[in-house]
């Protein structure tokens, strides 16, 4: 089969090769050339693209090359970057202009050299697709006019139903018809996903604001005086005068980075200070490193938020992945999510070939059913129950495959059962000494059957700060642990947005079933600081050990009594708690809580815990 037929080939690039000439003998014998070698000079403000595309022809025809830019700013608009169609999990797929399309490249590395590259409009800065070694460092990315919008709240009648925002300088916006429109370089949008209240004076999601989406109804808009809107809608938790309103969009479509198809991607020493998606997003890569990147807003920009959505995201990536030394703030979703992917048996033809289906709409396009793949398959509560491989596929459309395997599938193999594939998954996952802080949502995600190690980082997030789960029936995120080290560690009062544990180990798809899911989790040698008296919640867990870890009762946010034991165990066996020092816990207070029916969490429909108020 042909693999990945829907990604259709660049074009732009080589059209300009016969401007490659121009590079200066002894920069070519170097190996490095300047970007001001194709007449590109920084703090111009000039449009990059053009220059950059015949840089990018000279490195793809020159492997080994290093392509640096003298140090300054870049400016980028998507009117002549080269587009073409992208399929990017849990982002929105399309066609999309991008500065950098490195495809099919070998061995390249971009060097900025400290320089800010600025875009303009809706475009993805960087694309690596089909490549071999390609390293990205010393630059930051960012945007003239944000996705986003935020403004400070200057009224709340909840009486009426509404707040008044005054709207931060930076930020584009209209009102037409008694409806919010976000105003781009470019673009428009009129649809708002969520309102979501920060604390102004500490830059994180306010304690305990919930999240306000806004799909099915927009909020009913004017523009009570210039640069001050009111907004009449419903919130979950009533804003504060003086915190900041952050306005959502609805879209996920610019990315700063997206890596697929590659074997060896580094980014290092970047900071992406704003994206209109994720920060990183990889899918099928062989290898990813990110040594030193930071997501954040850029100082003194005004600005709370830094990327839309997660600020790195990992699917079926293989080999290493490594993230060292990194700093994920700001962003409004996860500091990292790695993971499989769930494929939906469709319909079952004979004992050897089925139909699968890509349920999500951003998983659309993604081929987790490569040939030769080793693949398992799980039934509704997730439990496996067989093992196979590929021997052939047939595409449909971006979202069925029809799949032949070389073993007779099991009998007891139903739709809506899924598939699993095992060959794209990592062989070693390292997180250690970043810093996952000031974001909503939750800090580190990871569900991959290899090794994973998280040390020596810090987490202060609104959510988890480490959940070990799979996606359940929404997200189809597949993937239980098998091998995962926690340890030195500082979890600092995690939660302040929602009443969970730190470290949170629970599958999704049921909230009955007691065969273990995930096993084999070391947790040790951690400094938890908990205003709730939440610290860990395991289920459907073989082998947990929470050893030597030091445990605080914190009073950095108001007390939040809680009717969980801070050690809280249901439906898992062999679970080890030794040596653990708990200081400034009432005497009285029952610190574990093992398989207890009396006080059992509550789950929803995907058996994922609900939370309290």
């Amino acid at each position: 089969m042909e693999r990945r037929t829907f990604i259709k080939s660049m074009s732009g690039v080589l059209a300009v090769a016969t401007s490659v000439g121009t590079v200066s003998t002894a920069l070519a014998k170097d190996k490095l050339v300047s970007v001001a070698e194709f007449g590109l000079k920084p703090n111009s403000r000039d449009d990059s693209i053009p220059a950059l595309r015949k840089a990018l022809a000279y490195c793809k025809q020159n492997p080994g090359t290093t392509l640096i830019f003298p140090r300054g700013r870049y400016d980028f608009w998507y009117t002549l970057a080269d587009q073409d169609f992208y399929y990017l999990s849990n982002n929105d797929d399309g066609i999309k202009p991008v500065a950098f399309p490195l495809t099919g490249f070998k061995n390249v590395t971009v060097d900025g050299q400290g320089s800010r590259f600025v875009f303009h409009g809706g475009m993805v800065p960087a694309i690596v697709r089909g490549s071999k070694g390609i390293t990205l460092k010393n630059f930051s990315i960012d945007w003239d006019v944000p996705f986003n919008c935020e403004g400070i709240i200057e009224a709340v009648n909840k009486k009426q139903s509404y707040v008044d925002v005054r709207i931060k300088k930076g930020y584009r916006y209209k009102v037409e018809n008694n409806r919010f429109i976000f105003v781009g370089e470019g673009f428009e949008n009129p649809v708002i996903k969520n309102l979501l209240e920060f604390d102004t004076k500490k830059e994180e999601q306010a304690f305990m604001a919930r999240d306000n989406f806004q799909r099915e109804i927009q909020p009913v808009t004017s523009e009570v005086k210039p640069g001050v809107i009111r907004m009449k809608t419903k919130f979950n938790t009533w804003p504060t005068v003086g915190n900041t309103l952050l306005i959502m969009q609805e879209k996920r479509e610019w990315p700063a980075f997206a890596i697929q198809d590659t074997d060896n991607t580094w980014i290092e020493d970047v900071t992406i200070h704003h994206s209109g998606a994720m920060g990183v997003i990889a899918q099928r890569a062989n290898g990813v490193k990110l040594e030193r990147l930071q997501v954040r807003p850029r100082e003194n920009s005004g600005r709370i938020v830094s990327t839309t959505v997660d600020a790195t995201h990992f699917v079926n990536c293989r080999g290493h992945i490594i993230l060292k030394d990194c700093l994920f703030q700001g962003q409004i979703d996860d500091g990292t999510n790695i993971h499989g992917m769930y494929g939906r048996v469709a319909k079952i033809h004979d004992r050897h070939t089925a139909t699968f289906e890509l349920v999500h709409y951003q998983q659309l396009g993604i081929d987790i059913f490569e040939a030769d793949s080793k693949v398992n398959f799980s039934d509704q509560a997730l439990n496996v129950f067989h093992n196979n491989e590929i021997a052939s596929t047939v595409r449909k459309d971006a979202k069925y495959w029809t799949v032949t395997f070389k073993q007779p599938l099991a009998k007891a193999l139903k739709v809506d059962d899924v598939l699993d594939n095992l060959t794209w998954q990592p062989d070693y996952v390292m997180i250690s000494g970043s810093r996952f802080m000031r974001n909503r949502a939750r800090g580190a995600l990871v569900s991959v059957p290899s090794k994973v190690i998280i040390e020596d980082n810090y987490f202060h997030t609104p959510g988890m700060g480490i959940k070990i789960g799979s996606g359940g029936l929404k997200w189809y995120e597949s993937g239980p642990v098998t091998s995962v080290e926690i340890r030195n560690n500082v979890f600092d009062n995690c939660n302040y947005a929602k009443d969970a544990a730190p470290i949170d180990i629970v599958p999704g798809r049921s909230k009955t079933e007691t065969l273990p899911f995930h096993q084999n989790i070391n947790i040790h040698q951690n400094e938890f600081r908990v205003f709730n008296g939440r610290v860990l919640t395991a289920s459907r867990t073989h082998g947990v050990n929470f050893v030597n870890n030091t445990i605080i009762k914190s009073d950095a946010y108001p007390a939040k009594p809680s009717r969980f034991a801070p050690l809280q165990v249901d439906r898992s066996t062999q679970f080890v708690h030794t040596d653990n020092d708990f200081i400034g816990f009432p005497k009285d207070k029952k610190l574990v809580s093992i398989n207890e029916d009396n006080n059992k969490r509550k789950t929803g429909k995907n058996g994922v815990e609900v939370e309290t108020s």
